[in-house]
């Protein structure tokens, strides 16, 4: 932290302070500390973060600092303090919170992500006076703030809150220093607030809010579904302990096996349904409220198809007033998922939300708020003993990752299947929120609404915008248009140099790395589809030192969305296409599969590429987990969940060259030997880990380099990833795998910047 305390005196000093002080009780803070000093001056939100004018020599100005320090709130963070005289305000006596300024500066203030409801409103909810069944009620501590803000400066005319006037009693806490709720943005009450409303499938509607929990209650209770407005969009909810219930919202949402995440009513219960560990206990209990992946017990009484075939299941707590009053009334978990059409992010209108509950004929809770910044909720998963995203939403955006002082005015656009994009500020890099899938015309819209708004936000002009080096990709081609509108300069980035950067910029790295990137499929240089690497890079380069064995991809695209070709593929690889176990035939097919091994013997649309992801997807399919991928890397993750969790002694492979993989010979003997398949998947995983581990040692030691770093969405794999870091740590290296920033194709766009950087 840039603290300028130098002894000589100044009459009136200016104090410009950056980081997250807006929404987050910041200003009430510094005015209860410098009351308490008998200062005089003033504390302003301005757009690049506070700003406290004050009569006072340094050393004074220095104490207050550390007493602010002392005292922040949770959520608030200090980057930057800078101390400077400035002349004396008019007629300047005590010490208040002024109005906020904006100013045309590109270095914005750091807007707060959206916060989970606090005890203490959790309490005035309870039975306090004008908030007893409030179901908005929200502190300086908790509450909205990314979701509503439409500009910067964070104050409530640049909400969606700004058509709700306060009341007396509301405005008289807003203005009391002694309050909790001092300067609290989004504050209302029962008298002046946004309001709940339900409208049932056969036009009734209620606005009062316990006869809405009771429609609830009694809806759910019955094996039905309703829709609920959240804080980032609808979502649906339905009993978990309910099969029938949640077969039929599998019906509804068109999502055949796709895990569901499970609501909690209280961590005791998510203790119940999961073996939890104490860092996903703090994950679910913090003021994020992320859904967290934990491994789940045995009989927990959840429904199977919440997370079929998969030893994990999702958990998160209630984050909103609404839910913890619904699930206290329900005494048990729900599904929580959200509101979208096919192939579409989750819905954010209000009239969007009626023409779906219509369309479906679905009981439909909402609120009149709006929504300013749609977002999912955010998913974590523990690796390797710490928290790492593998979806970064509500919760986590927008603040920054990495280093703060980047150049100013790039983009990176990110890739189309797990889609966010992202721009630097002089605070860092600020990912905007997981958009997924750009393969619909409605997903490339999100990425263009998320690219608006959070430019209109952060003041963004961009000078250069950084594309994958895939000529098909949407989110490239949305790039360029967004280039051209402003006349920036593109940049191209290679796929797994992205995946790589991304890593080095959340640590602050420079310098050279061995990186090993382990993803499903990106454009290599060479022509190649790459997917196994194993690189030696810098911000500004890499060397391809290894890869992963390559297999034709028959179909092409279809190779990733039905495994069993993958199986094939392997097998004819390896010269034994007498291993193809017969059950797999006869699901597939006979004619199915040799009309494939045609394909790959002749080079008919069959691109190679040394994918991990298409070889976890091969060796499910050969133990008969998945033939065909419902959703995306269903076959790795039942891979990964079936493993035995028992120690297991790994295949030999050839130390001499371990990326060859060798030992998938005597795999697929196993396999058709009749060796049980937890235990194949547990010696797959092991040796996998293994191999990559020796030629990441082997590469460190040749090139004399002694940090590493993983990335690639198989990264998520908690066993694979674990393993490898603990080898490699084990030999005396620095491992480093992605934790704010997904280890998939959602944190790419960080490392298109990291690269675009290097321009200006």
């Amino acid at each position: 932290m840039d603290k300028d305390c130098a002894k000589s005196d100044a009459d009136w000093l200016r104090i410009d302070v950056k980081g997250v002080v807006q929404g987050v009780g910041f200003r009430p803070t510094v005015y209860r500390v410098a009351t308490a000093m008998c200062l005089d001056g003033t504390v302003e939100n301005t757009s690049s973060g506070a700003t406290i004018l004050m009569r006072a020599d340094r050393s004074t100005a220095c104490r207050l600092i550390e007493r602010v320090e002392s005292l922040l709130p949770p959520m608030a963070t200090i980057e930057s303090i800078e101390i400077r005289a400035c002349s004396p305000p008019e007629n300047m006596r005590g010490f208040r919170i002024a109005g906020s300024s904006g100013g045309e500066a590109i270095d914005v203030a750091r807007i707060s992500p959206d916060v989970a409801i606090c005890r203490e409103c959790l309490r005035d909810f309870a039975g306090a006076p004008r908030r007893r069944d409030y179901p908005l009620t929200n502190c300086t501590h908790c509450g909205p703030r990314f979701s509503i803000t439409t500009a910067v400066p964070y104050d409530r005319w640049q909400t969606t809150m700004a058509s709700f006037a306060m009341c007396e009693d509301c405005a008289r806490e807003y203005s009391d220093p002694t309050d909790r709720r001092f300067h609290a943005q989004p504050v209302a009450c029962n008298h002046c607030g946004p309001t709940y409303s339900m409208r049932l499938p056969d036009g009734g509607v209620t606005t009062d809010f316990n006869g809405i929990i009771s429609h609830c209650v009694e809806i759910i209770s019955a094996g039905g579904i309703v829709m609920v407005k959240a804080m980032g969009g609808y979502n649906l909810l339905t009993d978990a302990t309910d099969n029938d219930a949640v077969e039929r919202l599998r019906i509804l949402k068109h999502r055949p096996r796709k895990p569901f995440v499970v609501m909690a009513p209280d961590i005791d219960m998510a203790r119940e349904i999961a073996a939890t560990t104490p860092e996903e206990e703090q994950l679910l209990c913090s003021w994020r409220a992320p859904a967290v992946i934990c491994r789940a017990r045995n009989s927990n009484g959840i429904a199977p198809e919440v997370a079929p075939g998969c030893h994990t299941i999702g958990i998160m707590l209630p984050y909103m007033a609404f839910q913890h009053r619904l699930l206290e009334r329900l005494h048990g978990p729900v599904v929580v998922t959200s509101a979208n059409f096919p192939g579409a992010p989750i819905i954010a209108s209000d009239d969007e939300a009626e023409a779906y509950a219509l369309r479906n004929n679905l009981p439909l809770v909402s609120y009149n708020r709006e929504i300013a910044n749609r977002e999912d909720d955010s998913v974590v998963r523990v690796v390797d003993g710490v928290p790492r995203l593998l979806r970064r939403s509500r919760g986590y955006v927008p603040e920054p990752v990495g280093l703060p002082d980047r150049p100013e005015g790039v983009a990176g656009m990110g890739a189309d299947i797990t889609s966010a994009w992202a721009l630097t500020t002089r605070s860092g890099i600020v990912q905007g929120q997981y958009v997924g899938s750009l393969l619909s015309e409605s997903g490339e819209n999100f990425l263009k609404e998320s690219v608006d708004c959070l430019s209109r936000l952060m003041r963004f002009r961009p000078k250069i915008v950084a594309v994958d080096a895939h000529k098909g990709y949407a989110s490239s081609r949305i790039g360029r248009q967004l280039a051209a509108r402003h006349g920036a300069e593109v940049v191209e980035v290679w796929h797994h140099h992205a995946h790589a950067l991304s890593v080095m910029a959340e640590y602050g790295l420079e310098g050279d790395v061995i990186a090993v990137v382990l993803d499903g499929a990106g454009a290599g240089p060479d022509g190649t589809v790459w997917g196994a690497e194993l690189l030696r890079c810098n911000s500004s380069g890499f060397t391809r030192l290894d890869h992963g064995p390559y297999m034709p991809l028959p179909g092409g695209d279809k190779a990733s969305l039905q495994p069993w070709r993958m199986a094939v593929a392997l097998t004819w690889i390896l010269g034994r296409t007498d291993l193809l176990p017969e059950r797999l035939i006869k699901a597939v097919g006979g004619e199915k599969v040799e009309v494939v091994r045609r394909m790959i013997e002749r080079s008919v649309n069959s691109p190679l590429s040394c994918g991990a992801g298409r070889l976890f997807d091969a060796v499910a399919a050969l133990l008969g987990l998945a033939y065909d991928n419902g959703y995306e890397s269903e076959a790795p993750v039942l891979l990964e969940n079936i493993a035995s969790r028992r120690i297991s002694s790994p295949y030999h492979n050839d130390s001499t060259n371990p990326l060859r993989l060798s030992f998938l010979t005597e795999m697929l003997e196993d396999i058709a030997a009749g060796c049980p398949a937890e235990i194949v998947a547990a010696r797959f995983h092991d040796t996998y880990a293994d191999a990559w581990s020796l030629a990441a040692l082997q590469a460190a030691k040749a090139h004399g380099l002694n940090r590493v770093v993983l990335a690639g969405g198989v990264m998520n794999n908690a066993r694979l990833t674990g393993r490898i870091a603990s080898n490699l740590r084990n030999e005396g290296l620095k491992v480093m795998s992605p934790m704010a920033v997904p280890a998939g194709d959602g944190g790419i766009a960080v490392g298109q910047i990291v690269y675009a950087c290097r321009k200006i």
